[in-house]
């Protein structure tokens, strides 16, 4: 399982999420005439951990989550129930083992462009396993 479909699966299926997002949650880019509120994560980059004795088997994921809406208490809403999922997350599903998920960063933002709201998270995602497509 790839760290995008993992996410997604965490995201959709948790209760807060999914109360104010419903199973709109994207990967990467959102979509044309969204409906909002929305989640779009991205995975930005990634580093193999390495000790001296060489590869450890894990790796160190960048990803950053906004949560969209028309109004800015309701990014800010979803960006909560988002930050409650995955700040401290640990878990694992089809060969790939999420171990710890950090909140680096938070950020809000007007989007003229969309005419919505943002809240933007960075993440640091520790993972191990079989990442496959």
């Amino acid at each position: 399982m790839t760290l995008g479909a993992y996410l997604r699966m965490v995201l959709t299926q948790d209760p807060g999420v999914a109360a104010l997002a419903a199973d709109r949650v994207y990967s990467e880019v959102l979509p044309q005439a969204p409906t909002p509120p929305a989640v779009v994560f991205d995975v930005v980059s990634a580093d193999e951990d390495i000790s001296l004795s060489g590869p450890t088997g894990v790796r160190r994921v960048s990803v950053v989550v906004d949560s969209w809406a028309r109004k800015r208490a309701d990014a800010t809403a979803l960006g909560l129930a988002v930050r409650r999922v995955l700040a401290g997350h640990s878990g694992a599903a089809g060969g790939l083992e999420v171990q710890a998920a950090f909140l680096v960063s938070e950020r809000w933002a007007y989007d003229a462009e969309v005419d919505l709201y943002r809240t933007t998270q960075d993440f640091e995602v520790w993972t191990s396993g079989e990442e496959a497509p």
